[in-house]
């Protein structure tokens, strides 16, 4: 996603009063930053870029702040993700390059837990009835007996 530039010093109280915020300053930003019940986990691209993936925390946006100019690049998501690539400040407009990484805003919120799908019944397996061989043996007998006695009367 390309993310707006912002100038001044936002927070995620500004962006949404509903956001909590998590902010990881002056690093170091890769590792797993455990909050909530949840964690982010960041991977540095190179020396100004990460990625992140978070478990039970639902990110609505990111602030990224360059280090010695007073720039941001402001990641607005159209509704909560759980990862993300290739996220950093804006370039500095004075040098036309990218800054070091000065701070790391999380606007996020708890998700809710994923449901656990009900467990499932296996179908019962009809039993054999316990009398059924007693009565396929008296079954045997009579039809026997029928067979005898017709062989008789021929």
């Amino acid at each position: 996603m390309d993310p707006d530039y912002v100038d001044g010093n936002p927070k995620c109280c500004d962006l949404d009063s509903c956001y909590e915020a998590y902010k990881i300053e002056d690093g170091p930003y890769a590792g797993t930053h455990y909050i909530d019940g949840g964690s982010i986990t960041i991977t540095m691209v190179n020396a100004t870029h990460f990625n992140f993936e978070t478990d039970g925390i639902c990110v609505y946006a990111v602030i990224v702040k360059g280090r010695d100019a007073n720039v941001y690049n402001y990641y607005d998501y159209d509704g909560p993700i759980t990862s993300d690539t290739i996220l950093g400040p804006p370039l500095n407009p004075s040098s036309g390059k990218y800054p070091d990484i000065s701070h790391i805003d999380f606007c996020y919120a708890c998700c809710p837990p994923t449901p656990t799908p009900p467990p499932t019944t296996p179908t019962p397996v009809p039993e054999f009835p316990f009398y059924m061989p007693a009565m396929m043996a008296l079954f045997a007998l009579v039809m026997g007996a029928v067979v005898v006695s017709l062989g008789k009367y021929r």
